[in-house]
């Protein structure tokens, strides 16, 4: 009976560690904030293979305002720009990560951390909306962002003294 138990916690257990998507023998990418020249032309050529025009709408015409189908119309365009949004910031959380595990990363400037803070507010709006998991993850990166921007002025207070 205690094997039996065993064996079912084992099997009901969450996996110890996700292990990224990765092709065996080929380096992992760089995550980037926003899409390179590279990923935009990848998801043009995948859009063409797949029979679409990127950029190009249905060819619909627009329904007359104040109708039922103007509104669903409407409706799908605001969903497809909140699902935009929410992979975007997504994204760009994701590369906070990446970029946080480093030490090297300068206060000021370009790739800095204070830029960092400025584009995660940004994305306030987006995350507050999603939550769950997206909001969670967006809090560590603050508050790592904010602790990091903090240590150097504690320690030169302290050296001051």
């Amino acid at each position: 009976m205690l094997k039996w138990i065993k064996k079912l916690l084992r099997r009901n257990a969450p996996a110890e560690t996700a292990q990224p998507l990765r092709i065996e023998g080929v380096a992992p990418a760089e995550m980037t904030p926003e899409p390179d020249d590279a990923e935009l032309a990848a998801q043009a050529l995948l859009e063409l293979l797949a029979g679409r025009v990127p950029g190009k709408e249905d060819g619909a015409e627009r329904p007359e305002e104040g109708t039922a189908e103007y509104y669903r119309l409407l409706a799908d365009r605001i969903r497809q720009a909140h699902a935009k949004a929410e992979l975007r910031t997504r994204r760009f959380v994701t590369w906070c990560e990446q970029e946080l595990k480093r030490n090297d990363i300068p206060l000021d400037g370009k790739d800095s951390l204070a830029q960092m803070e400025t584009e995660l507010y940004k994305r306030i709006d987006t995350v507050d909306r999603e939550g769950g998991d997206l909001k969670r993850r967006w809090q560590h990166c603050l508050a790592e962002v904010i602790v990091r921007r903090m240590q150097p002025a504690g320690k030169e207070e302290e050296s001051d003294v």
